[in-house]
């Protein structure tokens, strides 16, 4: 597992599977069981994977083809916290949940 996770892991995910409740309405019925599984997967590898940084990143609602332009953010926004995560450190965080305003309690 080790050779096949490079130093970084980050899962992409939106917030409708967050433990503390939904900030926005839930979508497809499979779909809070699936991002409740991705919270599952990045505390298990963070805690399995210590020297990977393992985290989840919500893009957040952002205007794209699937959704008809609908969402408020551009795809640029959207790509903030994608990119931070990916170009974290050795040091930085690892089993967390963060949208483009930072850290998000699970």
């Amino acid at each position: 597992m080790r050779q096949q996770l490079n130093t970084r892991e980050h899962f992409w995910r939106g917030n409708a599977g967050q433990r503390d409740g939904a900030r926005k309405p839930l979508g497809l019925f499979g779909n809070p069981a699936s991002k409740t599984a991705v919270n599952m997967l990045t505390t298990q590898y963070a805690k399995a994977f210590p020297e990977i940084r393992v985290n989840a990143v919500d893009p957040g609602y952002t205007a794209t083809d699937f959704n008809g332009h609908s969402g408020p953010q551009t795809v640029t926004e959207g790509t903030d916290a994608i990119v931070a995560m990916a170009t974290i450190g050795p040091d930085g965080p690892t089993g967390t949940f963060v949208d483009r305003q930072g850290a998000v309690p699970w």
